[in-house]
C-alpha cells in the first residue's frame, strides 16, 4: 500500500503540474460564470430601440415571482391570471408591449406560462375560460401523449400513472428560478467536463511512450500492475476534483444570482419537466442531476485513459472523443427505434441534460421498473470497472518492439 500511494502521489503531481490542466479548467470554470450572468447582461431592444435592460427586466420579473410564491395553481390564481391577461387589448399584435401587459399582467407571466405550457395553446390569443379540472386535465392527455410519442410500454404507463398519484395536487407555485438554471445548463456543464476530461487526461499514459519511459516502467519491480492502478487512480482523482470545482462554481453562481429559494418546489413545475411523474422536488432533481455529473467524471477518466493506452497517442484520443462527443450531441434516433434510442440517450454527452436524465423512458427488470437516473449511474461504475480492469492487459502487454 505505501508502494501505490507514493506512486499515485507522483502521477498525480504529474498531471496537476501540467499547464493545460491549469488553463484547460480556468477556461471551463470561467464559461460556466459567465453562462449563469450572460442571460442578465445586455439591453433588450424593440424595432432598434432600446426598451429596458436585461438585469432591470430580471429584477422586476423575480419581484414578481416572489410574490406569487406559495400559492396554490388553483381556480383562485388562474381567475386572477386570465383576468389581468383579458385586460389587454384583443387587437394587441405584441401584447407583451402594451402598458395594460406591464401593468396587470406581468404580474402573473409565469402562471400563465404554466397555462401554455400544459394545454399547449396561448390562453391570450385562442382563449382559455379559467377552469382548475380542465388546466389539470389537460396535463394528463398531454403526458398520455408523451408516453405514446416514447413508445412506452403497458408496465412503463402503470409504473407513471402510479407515480402520479402519489404527487400533490394542486401545486403551489414558488420562486424557484436559481434551481432551474441549474437544471437548465447541465448539459452546457456536462459538455465542458467530457472535453475537459478528454484534454487533460488523453496524454498520461502515450506521455510514457513519448518521453521512452515506458519499456523501463514496465521491466521494474512494480511496473506492471501497481504503476498502471497508480496512473489510472490519479487520473480518476483530477477528473473528479475538476467535475466538484465545475459543479461547484455552476451551482453557487445559480444560486447567488438568481437566488436560494424553492428547494421544496414540486419539479414538475419546472416546465421542462412538466410531464414527469416522479414524486421528487426541483431541489432534489439538481442533486441528483451533480450525483450523476460526478459519476460521469469517473468513467469518462477511466474510457479516455484506457483509449489513449490501447491508441499509445494522445492527439488521435483527444481526436476520437471529441469527435464522439460532436456526433453524441448532433445525432438523435427516433424514438421508434426503442432499444437503440434507450442507449443512445444514455450515451454520457446525451444523459448530462435535464431531458436525457429524466427521461421517462425506463428499465424494466422482471416485474420492476427503474427510472434511467436509477440505473444508468450503476451501468456507468460497471462500464468503467470493466474497462479499468481491461485496460491492465493493454498495458502489460505493450513492449518497446510494438513501435
Amino acid at each position: 500500500m505505501n508502494i501505490f500511494l507514493t506512486l499515485y502521489h507522483y502521477e498525480l503531481k504529474k498531471i496537476i503540474k501540467r499547464k493545460l490542466v491549469w488553463i484547460s479548467l480556468f477556461i471551463c470554470l470561467g464559461c460556466i460564470v459567465m453562462a449563469k450572468a450572460g442571460n442578465l447582461s445586455g439591453n433588450y431592444y424593440v424595432d432598434g430601440e432600446v426598451v429596458d435592460t436585461h438585469y432591470h427586466m430580471f429584477q422586476v420579473d423575480s419581484a414578481y415571482r416572489r410574490a406569487l410564491s406559495g400559492r396554490v395553481v388553483a381556480q383562485e390564481l388562474l381567475e386572477e391570471t386570465m383576468t389581468a391577461y383579458g385586460k389587454i387589448p384583443a387587437a394587441a399584435e405584441r401584447y407583451t408591449e402594451t402598458e395594460e401587459y406591464q401593468k396587470y399582467a406581468r404580474p402573473y407571466n409565469d402562471i400563465f406560462q404554466l397555462i401554455w405550457k400544459w394545454t399547449r395553446r396561448n390562453p391570450f390569443y385562442e382563449g382559455w375560460n379559467a377552469d382548475e379540472q380542465n388546466l389539470y386535465d389537460a396535463r394528463t392527455d398531454w403526458q398520455e401523449e408523451t408516453w405514446t410519442e416514447l413508445f412506452l410500454s403497458d408496465t412503463e404507463k402503470a409504473f407513471w400513472r402510479e407515480k402520479e398519484e402519489q404527487i400533490d395536487k394542486p401545486f403551489t407555485y414558488f420562486y424557484h428560478e436559481g434551481y432551474s438554471v441549474i437544471l437548465k445548463d447541465l448539459d452546457t456543464v456536462g459538455i465542458l467536463l467530457l472535453l475537459l476530461t478528454a484534454v487533460c487526461l488523453s496524454g498520461v499514459f502515450p506521455e510514457e511512450h513519448m518521453r521512452r519511459m515506458d519499456q523501463m516502467i514496465l521491466s521494474s519491480a512494480k511496473g506492471r500492475t501497481i504503476a498502471y492502478w497508480a496512473k489510472l487512480s490519479a487520473g480518476i482523482s483530477v477528473s473528479f476534483i475538476c467535475a466538484v470545482l465545475m459543479g461547484l462554481a455552476a451551482v453557487t453562481a445559480s444560486l447567488i444570482i438568481y437566488g436560494t429559494e424553492g428547494f421544496q418546489t414540486a419539479v414538475q413545475m419546472y416546465l421542462y419537466l412538466a410531464t414527469y411523474s416522479y414524486p421528487i422536488s426541483i431541489g432534489e432533481a439538481c442533486f441528483i442531476a451533480y450525483g450523476v455529473f460526478l459519476v460521469t467524471a469517473v468513467l469518462m477518466s477511466v474510457l479516455v485513459m484506457v483509449v489513449s493506452e490501447l491508441l499509445h497517442n494522445s492527439i488521435a484520443t483527444l481526436a476520437l472523443f471529441t469527435g464522439f462527443i460532436i456526433v453524441g450531441v448532433m445525432i438523435n434516433i427516433p424514438s421508434q427505434y426503442r432499444i437503440v434510442a434507450q442507449i443512445w440517450q444514455s450515451l454520457p454527452m446525451r444523459f448530462l441534460s435535464c431531458r436525457g436524465l429524466f427521461s421517462q423512458r425506463l428499465v424494466v427488470v422482471g416485474r420492476h421498473c427503474f427510472t434511467v437516473w436509477q440505473t444508468v449511474p450503476i451501468l456507468y461504475v460497471l462500464c468503467g470497472t470493466a474497462a479499468a480492469v481491461a485496460g491492465v492487459g493493454i498495458y502489460r502487454r505493450y513492449q518497446m518492439s510494438g513501435r
